[in-house]
């Protein structure tokens, strides 16, 4: 047996994700079940069946996905205990290196968390309109989800069960080193241009908000998730580790720095959530939302950047 399946975090996970996988398995069945045969508005014994069964169904879904939100805490808290025993690695960026299923996983379970995060408003707005106006579009919804998480949990299986423990990995450094003064986005943008292109986005979403022009939000708030990866990795992050060369979107996570990590990306991604509500759903009152989140997160992100500037009056 591998030494990674030994470690307790490890099997915690996985054991969590199996109880999961196998409820939501049932629950997809059974979701076919009542797409295939509820008529809303007939008024007979096997509909009134249907119906309490998408009650249940429903409370199993929201309880299955919200622990979904939790375990991906745990797996980057399981990521950063692998880097004790993977040789090389420094942080979870290490771990998630050590083979070719790592990034897939994580990109996956950001996407799912935030499908996750989607079905659970959508399931709200269901509950209380008067006649359940997203009944199916909510079962639908899930049934994608699906078939992202059976993805997830093959993929993370196939990733476990490959980390070597014998192999030495690159740390961080290593893996986030970039040419000085540029970043490796896609236009190769200086530090100087980035960092004006976070802030000018970041205006431009308030200003859509304001207007609520939909589409617009929808495209630069997708946009702003691409350069606000970037402008942490590889700005941002420097200021929190006090250290020019220091670029990982991981060590921040740890205790070192205050777990400081986990509330500027939380943000993010909570802003982002609530700019794709307001776009995708037109839910009108996520725009205030919206614009609160992404203030917190440009706040807590330039933090540390403002704070060193002060205290030492140079730029790292």
């Amino acid at each position: 047996m591998s030494d990674i399946l030994l470690s307790p975090q490890v099997g915690i996970n996985l054991f969590v994700e199996s109880i999961l996988f196998m409820l939501l398995f049932v629950t997809f069945f059974h979701a076919i079940v009542i797409l295939k045969n509820y008529r809303h508005g007939v008024t007979t014994e096997y509909q009134y069946q249907l119906q309490n069964r998408s009650y249940l169904l429903i409370t199993v879904i929201s309880f299955a996905l919200v622990v979904k939100i939790l375990l991906l805490i745990f797996f980057t808290y399981t990521l950063d205990e692998l880097s004790n025993i993977v040789p090389g690695a420094m942080c979870a960026a290490g771990v998630i290196k050590t083979n070719i299923y790592g990034n897939f996983v994580l990109i996956l379970k950001l996407i799912i968390i935030m499908l996750i995060f989607l079905w659970l408003n959508l399931n709200k707005e269901d509950q209380l309109s008067k006649n359940h106006l997203f009944f199916k579009q909510k079962f639908y919804f899930f049934i994608l989800i699906f078939v992202f998480i059976a993805i997830e949990f093959v993929l993370e299986i196939l990733f476990f069960t490959n980390i070597s423990t014998q192999s030495p990995v690159l740390c961080c450094s290593s893996i986030y080193k970039a040419a000085q003064n540029t970043t490796p986005m896609i236009l190769h943008l200086s530090a100087t241009q980035l960092i004006t292109l976070f802030y000018l986005v970041y205006l431009m979403i308030l200003t859509f908000c304001y207007l609520k022009k939909r589409v617009l939000l929808f495209i630069s708030s997708l946009v702003y998730l691409y350069i606000s990866y970037y402008a942490i990795v590889y700005f941002f992050g420097t200021y929190i580790y006090e250290l020019p060369t220091h670029k990982c979107p991981f060590c921040m996570l740890q205790s070192d720095y205050h777990y400081i990590g986990y509330l500027i990306f939380g943000s993010l991604f909570i802003a982002t959530y609530y700019a794709l509500c307001s776009a995708v759903y037109n839910f009108s009152a996520k725009f205030d939302k919206t614009v609160f989140y992404y203030t917190v997160f440009v706040i807590v992100t330039s933090f540390h950047f403002i704070s060193y500037i002060l205290k030492n009056g140079v730029l790292l």
